[in-house]
């Protein structure tokens, strides 16, 4: 998952906190019984998330509209939303700290620093204004402030929960694909050779159970691949792992791809029980991949380990053995 589409949903769930944000405090204005001009700039509000969300699909304008929206928030909202509502009676900190965290998410290089810079100015622009000139800050009774806070700052707790609640989750899923791809081929849906490397290690230590290494690989693949493309060239690797999955797939067994054409099985077992599979399989394979249009199938080496090897040696003895193996075949013709 890239992560310019997190941002984007992000984004979109932003602007649908901001819409319903800006019809709750329109209503919530109107039991607090303030003026209903102070409703001027949550009307605005809502237009401007709906015109985002209307424009949310067109790659086009995503990225300019998504930085012209915090900047009307920033620049032009939350000024005047400062001055008209009351000031640092009202709610301005708590929105400022909403937009931080949706900066954070979903700008970076010279957009978040510009937003962030900018809203800290802000921040302390309207704060001295309210200091310096009281006269130009709107005064509501404390009875409407405390009504409005009791409307609107459990709303901004709770949208400030569902962006880092949605972030969050967003990442979990990314950061569970990434690990899915540093573990499994893409194509096969096997262990790849990272998983390989562990797994090997993991069954040379085990002293109390007999462990096989089986090396595959593809009679004539290359021919296949440049005489007939990539379509059929991935289509004999998918049926291969389909039959050796099925074969060797429980656990504490692993089977991986090594390579284009190349696989390998770690089998708890005794070397009598892999080799009959492994032959079924190689001639199930045959049959599998018919009428392929070049002659093939698999050659295939067994190592079983006696629990004093290195895995070094394992591996040099398996692929020596697969090695002439096919060199017998091509010998054979």
């Amino acid at each position: 998952m890239h992560q310019s589409d997190i941002q984007s949903r992000l984004y979109r769930a932003v602007l649908l906190i901001g819409a319903a944000l800006s019809l709750a405090c329109i209503i919530g204005n109107a039991i607090s019984a303030f003026p209903l001009r102070i409703n001027i700039k949550w009307i605005v509000l809502f237009f401007v998330c709906v015109t985002g969300l209307l424009f949310f699909n067109k790659k086009r304008y995503h990225s300019p509209i998504m930085f012209a929206v915090f900047f009307f928030l920033i620049f032009l909202f939350l000024p005047f939303a400062f001055i008209d509502s009351g000031g640092s009676k009202n709610n301005a900190n708590g929105y400022s700290f909403l937009l931080i965290i949706a900066v954070t998410y979903l700008f970076k290089g010279w957009k978040r620093i510009f937003l962030v810079s900018g809203l800290v100015l802000i921040f302390m622009a309207l704060h001295a204004l309210e200091y310096f000139y009281p006269d130009l800050i709107m005064v509501y009774s404390d009875w409407n402030q405390f009504v409005d806070r009791m409307i609107q700052i459990p709303f901004i707790l709770t949208a400030s929960f569902f962006i880092i609640q949605k972030f969050a989750k967003e990442y979990e899923q990314a950061n569970a694909k990434l690990e899915e791809y540093a573990r499994v081929d893409s194509l096969t849906g096997l262990y790849n050779r990272r998983m390989f490397d562990q797994g090997i290690k993991e069954a040379v230590a085990s002293r109390n159970k007999p462990v096989c290494l089986a090396l595959i690989d593809v009679d004539n693949f290359k021919k296949i691949n440049d005489g007939y493309g990539h379509g059929m060239g991935d289509e004999v690797p998918k049926k291969l792992a389909d039959l050796l999955q099925d074969a060797f797939g429980e656990a504490p067994n692993s089977v991986s791809r090594w390579g284009g054409d190349e696989f390998a099985i770690i089998f708890y077992g005794e070397e009598s029980t892999i080799k009959m599979r492994m032959k079924q399989i190689q001639d199930a394979f045959q049959s599998s991949i018919w009428p392929c249009p070049i002659k093939t199938s698999i050659s295939y080496s067994i190592i079983a380990s006696r629990g004093a090897e290195q895995v070094e040696q394992i591996l040099a003895q398996a692929d020596r053995s697969l090695y002439l193996q096919k060199r017998r075949k091509q010998e054979n013709g």
